[in-house]
This record gives C-alpha cells, sequence and structure tokens, in this order.
C-alpha cells in the first residue's frame, strides 16, 4: 500500500466514524424530543428511534435546507400568522408514471435537547 493509499484510507475511515457519531447523537436528540428512544436492538436494524406508536428514521445531513423546503417553510409561517393557525407543514406531493406519494416535512426543535 503507497502512502498515498493509506492516507485515503485513513480519512475516509476517520470520515466514516464521525458520520456514524453524529447519526447517534441526532437519533438520541430526536428521541428525546418525540418522547422515544433510539433502538439498539440488532434484530430491527431498520428502526433508528420508535415510541409506544410509532418508528423514525433518521438522516442527518451537513448540507444546508433545501431552497424549496427554506421557500416552503416561510410562506407556511406567514399562512399561519395570517389565519392565527399552527403551522402543519409542508406537504411534498410526488407524481409520476407510478400512484402519487406525498410526505409531511414538520421542522422539530432539536436544540434544546443537547
Amino acid at each position: 500500500m503507497t502512502r498515498k493509499d493509506y492516507i485515503k484510507e485513513t480519512t475516509i475511515k476517520f470520515r466514516n466514524t464521525n458520520n456514524r457519531r453524529r447519526g447517534k447523537e441526532y437519533e438520541r436528540r430526536i428521541a428525546r424530543v418525540v418522547g422515544g428512544v433510539r433502538n439498539l436492538d440488532k434484530s430491527r436494524p431498520h428502526t433508528d428511534v420508535e415510541t409506544d406508536t410509532t418508528v423514525y428514521e433518521v438522516k442527518s445531513t451537513q448540507s444546508p435546507v433545501p431552497i424549496w423546503i427554506d421557500n416552503a417553510m416561510k410562506q407556511c409561517v406567514l399562512a399561519s400568522e395570517e389565519s392565527n393557525k399552527k403551522i402543519g407543514g409542508i406537504i411534498k406531493v410526488f407524481t409520476g408514471k407510478s400512484k402519487a406519494r406525498a410526505f409531511l416535512i414538520q421542522e422539530i426543535d432539536i436544540e434544546e435537547t443537547k
């Protein structure tokens, strides 16, 4: 193995370790916010966080929030203020050759749970 290959491999391992650590930290935070627990049971590898009635898949990224989500949330905040109603969230509808699918996107505060 050349020095260059060793450095590349070491850098990738370090990045992967950091990604796993960051992901676990956000799973713990989300679990606290939703009143659930982080799943440590290896027999159910697809569950990150669960409550008595709900499961959550947690994805963490360092990229900024997509512009369309940011703009849609700003519009939702304005609509909430105008109507004196709570913010429900953004519903993104995907249409195409198969059946339409809709996803509810809500912002939750995870900073208080550090």
